[in-house]
């Protein structure tokens, strides 16, 4: 009672919709139903049952680790998802084991290749934010200060610079950050934005044929970057 009583009622809730998944799947398993003795509201036991129904959904036909999509899905639905990591196995094996990081940084030192379903699920989330924006107009201004800032700098320069945006960034650029700074670029910081525009053209500049690679949906941002950036010129 005493937990229960300095409990944020948030965190208390959301540990009942998940407890209760558990009474709908132990009603159902032995015919003894203790889903009453928690007291839920409406709205905690719609939300389970919703999780329950998707659960049953997934028992009978599931891929190998497809369960632990429902752990992540849960976690986001109920706004948890912040206060863990899930990682993939064979990365958790890798990085218990010294050769295997040295050789991934050999073969791959910017992760290009490297699949990373965690990285994955946050960039899907981030490019459907974006479609939902439309054009990014703070990033094509970003671009355009980008494509001035590497007028006239030799291709090996930019290049170096696209690099240390991509080592810097390899857990990921959040745009609403507005601190981040570059060695390569001393004396200059940049918000979330400014640097995914930075990124975005470096690539476009100096690595073009790795630029799908970075999977940022700004290819019309960086076509308006680049018109408003020739009118200028003339």
């Amino acid at each position: 009672k005493k937990i229960v009583t300095l409990s944020p009622p948030d965190i208390l809730s959301r540990s009942k919709i998940l407890n209760l998944v558990n009474a709908l799947q132990f009603r159902d398993l032995f015919g003894i139903d203790l889903i009453g003795s928690f007291k839920a509201t409406q709205q905690e036991m719609n939300h389970a049952e919703q999780f329950y129904n998707e659960f049953k959904e997934y028992k009978d036909d599931r891929e190998p680790g497809e369960e632990y999509e429902l752990v992540q899905h849960w976690a986001e639905d109920l706004k948890l998802d912040k206060y863990f990591e899930l990682q993939e196995e064979t990365k958790y094996r890798k990085n218990k084991n010294t050769d295997s990081i040295v050789e991934s940084l050999e073969e791959d030192p910017l992760g290009v290749n490297e699949r990373d379903p965690e990285k994955e699920r946050q960039m899907k989330k981030f490019q459907e934010s974006q479609k939902e924006l439309g054009t990014n107009m703070a990033v094509m201004w970003f671009m355009v200060d980008a494509l001035e800032f590497f007028e006239g700098m030799p291709k090996e320069e930019i290049k170096q610079i696209a690099f240390d945006i991509a080592l810097q960034g390899t857990q990921g650029y959040s745009p609403d950050k507005k601190d981040y700074t570059l060695n390569s670029i001393p004396g200059k910081t940049f918000s979330g934005y400014h640097i995914l525009a930075y990124y975005y053209v470096s690539w476009a500049l100096a690595i073009p044929e790795m630029l799908s690679q970075l999977q940022l949906p700004y290819n019309e941002e960086y076509k308006q970057a680049k018109a408003f950036h020739q009118m200028n010129k003339k």
